[in-house]
């Protein structure tokens, strides 16, 4: 840029002519944004970057004696723009990460308690008299029809029916104080 044009739009620049501030603009935005992308290896946050710079030139009172130092504040503003925003970013993994491990706690926690849970259930499965016990294994545990259960142990349907149902009182009563209906949900998983 020849000396009086630059020394002109250093003073339109200071008086905070739009037109100036466009042209300041559309002369350094791309090299800008290249710039913001080596930091931040991003495009579009380059691009996000440099424009808050650009907003922020704008917005503020800035005097400048020459376009070195507008040259120089522009890329000085991205270039710390950029660092902030790289901050932010790690700052958001190391938030993730650390929620991460919340979520692997809950994850521990709640498998600890199905694993609890199918341990109780199990055990009193066990308590049940032999026929009861398979009937209820294959209706709720391998998930098997009522007929299929019957034809299986050569029983009536009527006697699986039977079998379940007491099955069923048997654990109720004996896991009192566990959600029955929870642990039905649990068997779901198997």
């Amino acid at each position: 840029m020849e000396e009086r044009p630059a020394r002109e739009l250093i003073a339109r620049l200071n008086t905070k002519e739009t037109r100036a501030f466009e042209e300041v603009f559309h002369a350094y935005y791309a090299s800008l944004c290249f710039f913001a992308s080596k930091i931040v290896k991003d495009e579009e946050a380059a691009r996000d970057v440099v424009q808050e710079v650009f907003i922020y030139f704008w917005e503020r009172n800035l005097a400048f004696e020459n376009m070195a130092a507008v040259k120089s504040c522009l890329y000085t503003s991205v270039h710390n723009r950029a660092l902030n925003y790289m901050e932010k970013q790690n700052n958001r993994k190391r938030i993730r990460a650390s929620l991460d491990v919340t979520d692997r706690e809950e994850d521990f926690l709640l498998h600890q308690v199905e694993a609890d849970l199918f341990k109780m259930l199990f055990d009193a499965i066990s308590e049940l008299p032999a026929q009861c016990r398979e009937v209820f294994t294959l209706s709720y545990l391998e998930q098997k029809e009522v007929r299929e259960v019957a034809r299986i142990l050569n029983v009536a349907e009527t006697t699986v029916k039977t079998h379940r149902r007491r099955a069923k009182e048997f654990l109720r009563t004996r896991l009192r104080g566990v959600d029955f209906l929870l642990l039905f949900l649990l068997l779901g998983k198997l």
